[in-house]
């Protein structure tokens, strides 16, 4: 190879040739002359012909054994003379002499690079016709059923989870499965469709990008969607090593397959720390571990299509189990909200159980005609209990103020029948939070129910209200009284079924005596 000053029309007699070394060819503007020789069958009679296939980052002019080649854009000596040709061109050979050695001459120029590279992309192969077409269509054949079946996950996925409430991870995982889409189609933008070769430097950049962005998604994903806790400090130690790797490694291949193994190891070590799940797990980690040993055994060449298949497979693993469990979590729901019905429900009755209503009524007669005011403070008080019943029945969480507005207008009714206040004392560094309606009035109910107004009246109750981290904390405590209580009543059963059905999983009550108070405690989770 060597440079030349002017751009020849033929090839030269004698050249000082010196083997091909493609990092610096990468330094070159040319125009400059390569020469390959071949092995290759010469065309003859019945033959059905070569084809040179020609993958060069440059404007090109070749001969095939002193015959002349269809020019591959302009060779220049400056930019304004050269005219760029193609990445990759396809070329029929002109019949060849029966020799043994064939030889390809090109002379070719690199003028317009947006940016320089570690190494050239340089290399020559003479193919038989009858096989190019097969193998230009084999060779993305799998490519494009990985696509279209990620697609279709794609799809489904985005249908199951529109208008539903989002999973952990819903987001991470649109975006992987968006970036699993783009790869293989930049990545079939140059055999495919072709390019002139000033593109080449930016789709190699467009690729690295997109390879960073599966990287940073996968662990995050993985992450978020088992539940594994991952200090600030790890994920920006990690997503600086991907952009340092990204930056300082030599070579776009050696860039991306480094970038790919250290997600698919982080993604490991995520899936080893998770607990729970094990069958939404082990899938997850055999393909991860595949990938990674087949990254590392075959290098570049795992990039160039099984990567494409992995990542295929494993996205629209994780987008069917992702919808499934959606298609479970709305099965839940739809569970909830007839629950939340039927407490609803239940919540009123036990309001206005008639034993209750029976001895207010007898209460407010006896009133009318002894204690006019009194008895119209008592109509007052049991129309705003019935109005605040009706609006904390229709739904499912309501804030704290508004269930202790509901237990003292409870208490004013219960203390105008008895002439008696009953009071309600609260201990609360924070009010803002929510619960399920009548879940305190349940508790007042019983304590007046079990314990005697009487009894209430002379100690009142009183009410803690806390946060522990993500936990919310009530204690109520009331007054005893002789009667037994067995903890298992209509009372306790919906106070159960209340925070059953807004925090599955993330509450507990427990009552129980304590000296003179019966003492409760209900402990919430804040998501709630």
């Amino acid at each position: 190879m060597e440079g030349s000053a002017e751009v020849p029309q033929w090839p030269p007699g004698e050249l000082d040739w010196r083997p091909l070394d493609h990092r610096t060819l990468a330094g070159w503007g040319g125009p400059y002359w390569l020469r390959w020789q071949f092995s290759a069958p010469a065309g003859h009679a019945g033959d059905p012909g070569y084809a040179l296939r020609l993958s060069l980052g440059a404007a090109s002019r070749s001969w095939w054994n002193d015959r002349p080649v269809a020019d591959n854009g302009i060779v220049g000596r400056t930019a304004a003379e050269e005219h760029p040709g193609r990445m990759d061109v396809l070329r029929i050979l002109p019949p060849s002499p029966a020799t043994d050695t064939h030889e390809l001459v090109v002379l070719a120029s690199n003028h317009h690079q947006w940016f320089g590279f570690h190494t050239a992309t340089a290399a020559a192969e003479v193919v038989s016709i009858e096989t190019l077409g097969r193998h230009r269509t084999w060779s993305w054949l799998i490519a494009a059923f990985a696509m279209g079946a990620l697609g279709a996950a794609c799809l489904y996925f985005l249908a199951v989870q529109r208008g539903r409430s989002r999973m952990p991870g819903a987001r991470l995982l649109i975006a992987l499965g968006v970036v699993g889409l783009a790869l293989p189609v930049v990545e079939a933008w140059r055999p495919l469709l072709g390019y002139a070769y000033p593109w080449h430097g930016p789709r190699l950049l467009l690729l690295l990008v997109l390879h960073l962005a599966a990287a940073a998604l996968l662990p995050a994903y993985i992450a978020c969607r088992f539940a594994v806790a991952v200090t600030p400090g790890a994920w920006i130690a990690y997503l600086g090593g991907l952009v340092a790797m990204a930056v300082f490694l030599p070579g776009f291949d050696t860039r991306s397959a480094a970038v790919l193994l250290s997600s698919l190891l982080a993604s490991t070590w995520l899936l080893l720390r998770a607990h729970g799940e094990q069958e939404e797990r082990l899938p997850v980690l055999t393909l991860v571990l595949a990938g990674a040993l087949a990254l590392l055994f075959f290098g570049g060449a795992f990039l160039d299509g099984p990567y494409f298949l992995l990542l295929a497979v494993l996205m629209g693993f994780l987008l069917l189990r992702h919808a499934a469990k959606l298609r479970a979590l709305d099965l839940r729901n739809a569970w909830l909200q007839g629950e939340h019905a039927r407490l609803s429900l239940h919540l009123l009755q036990r309001s206005m159980q008639p034993h209750w209503l029976m001895n207010t009524l007898t209460s407010l007669q006896e009133l009318i005609e002894q204690d006019p005011p009194r008895a119209s403070r008592l109509v007052e008080s049991l129309a705003d209990q019935f109005e605040r019943l009706r609006e904390s029945s229709t739904r499912q969480r309501v804030p704290l103020d508004e269930e202790l507005a509901l237990c003292r207008s409870h208490l004013d009714i219960v203390g105008l029948a008895l002439d008696r206040p009953i009071g309600l004392e609260i201990d609360a560094e924070d009010t803002d939070m929510l619960l399920p309606p009548g879940t305190l009035l349940a508790q007042v109910e019983n304590a007046l129910t079990h314990a005697g107004a009487a009894a209430c009246a002379l100690r009142p109750f009183h009410l803690s209200v806390r946060r522990d981290n993500e936990t919310w904390i009530l204690e109520l405590r009331s007054a005893r009284g002789s009667a037994a209580r067995s903890g298992q009543g209509t009372g306790t059963r919906y106070i159960e079924g209340s925070l059953a059905a807004v925090s599955p999983g993330g509450w507990s009550f427990t009552q129980v005596p304590n000296g003179t108070d019966w003492y409760s405690r209900i402990e919430l989770s804040c998501a709630s």
